[in-house]
């Protein structure tokens, strides 16, 4: 374990507050830079609830440098030196680490984990000609296994397993093409089964790129296991509802699976529901959300309350699975453009007292957060 040198600087800026909501609007950097809080699947937060990991980066192809922001002191900090081809972000299911892979050189691919509340890192170094992780990664809840999709050649993909207790790495399954854009999330209650995006009808080059994200029949999701096996099909996209749009995630330890659809009429996904979730045992998902076109969901850690952002207006909603009322918390401002961190991809913090998001308003992308105001939850549950 190291702990590395890091310096901090106060970019806080205080935003308005939404007054439909109540909810105060906070942006926590400032650097004109491309500043992005990942990834709005999971929490990328302590289980204290104050501290923001994000990225940030002073051009599109360079690297990058992990930064740290502190809600309570409104600070920020950088914590890594430059990373290249930073990649496999991921949270351990308590709230305590943060995971990401980078590279050394050509042949050197290295996982990193940062204690979030102290800073103390760990790496792990795999130094041959093995595949790289390529896109979001997940961990299990014991921390002994690291997951994330690579790309093997001839335009095939694999689930690469980092076993972190024995410095080993596995490929445990793969398939053509159709898992180009995997985004492989563990469950994490029981620590067992792997949720994969399925592209089906897709087209890749021989690089590995996309050329067509998806085809006619739209994307679903399988599951397998931390092992490779147990393939299980799931009732998402085509026959069953409209296709996946690709951002989906567990509902915290529940096994339930909450994800947007899209594909069809504009006006009718938002009359119908585009935000469903599947629950343990049952045949089909449920509409949970409607009266907006949902983009990029996130659950509770406590799996009570969702957040998602929508198009075109950017407005972040927030919503009851109980009752599936809805409120509208705060407006983002996100330009929704091609470049992910321009899209707001919110998250709840773990106690459910901030939402962190990503927007371009300034015109430069910056990572936000809004205050939830008390009780604003419990009366969407009443």
């Amino acid at each position: 374990m190291s702990v590395p040198f890091h310096l901090s600087s106060k970019e806080l800026v205080v935003r308005e507050t939404y007054e439909p909501s109540g909810a105060q609007v906070y942006q926590l950097t400032s650097c004109p830079a491309i500043n992005d809080h990942i990834y709005c699947e999971v929490p990328y937060m302590d289980a204290a609830s104050r501290y923001v990991i994000y990225w940030r980066k002073h051009d599109s192809v360079g690297p990058a440098r992990l930064w740290r922001a502190d809600l309570e002191q409104g600070l920020v900090s950088v914590i890594t030196e430059s990373l290249y081809e930073l990649r496999g972000f991921a949270i351990s299911p308590d709230q305590r680490a943060f995971f990401c892979s980078h590279r050394l050189d050509e042949q050197t691919t290295q996982i990193l984990s940062i204690d979030i509340a102290t800073l103390e890192q760990h790496r792990w170094t795999f130094s041959d000609d093995g595949p790289a992780p390529r896109t979001m990664g997940s961990v299990t809840p014991d921390r002994r296994y690291y997951v994330a999709s690579a790309y093997l050649g001839n335009k095939r993909f694999g689930i690469l397993r980092f076993d972190l207790e024995h410095d080993t790495r596995e490929l445990i399954y793969e398939q053509d093409h159709e898992m180009c854009n995997a985004h492989p999330q563990i469950d994490p209650g029981g620590g067992i089964d792997i949720m994969i995006q399925h592209n089906r009808d897709s087209v890749v080059d021989e690089e590995g790129r996309m050329i067509r994200p998806f085809g006619e029949i739209g994307k679903t999701i399988y599951l397998i296991d931390i092992d490779g096996q147990n393939w299980r099909p799931l009732p998402w996209g085509r026959p069953y509802t409209w296709p996946t749009q690709g951002h989906q995630c567990w509902i915290g330890k529940t096994g339930g699976i909450l994800s947007t659809v899209s594909g069809g009429p504009h006006d009718q996904l938002v009359e119908e529901g585009n935000l469903l979730v599947l629950r343990p045992g049952a045949e089909r998902p449920e509409v949970v959300g409607r009266g907006y076109y949902y983009a990029h969901p996130n659950a509770s850690r406590d799996g009570r309350f969702w957040v998602s952002d929508e198009r075109p207006g950017a407005h972040i909603v927030v919503g009851s699975f109980q009752t599936g009322r809805t409120a509208v918390l705060c407006e983002s401002g996100s330009s929704f453009s091609s470049p992910q961190y321009t899209h707001p991809h919110p998250y709840y913090s773990p106690d459910k007292c901030w939402v962190i998001y990503n927007s371009d308003r300034t015109g430069i992308p910056h990572v936000y957060a809004a205050r939830v105001p008390e009780g604003l939850l419990a009366s969407l549950e009443e």
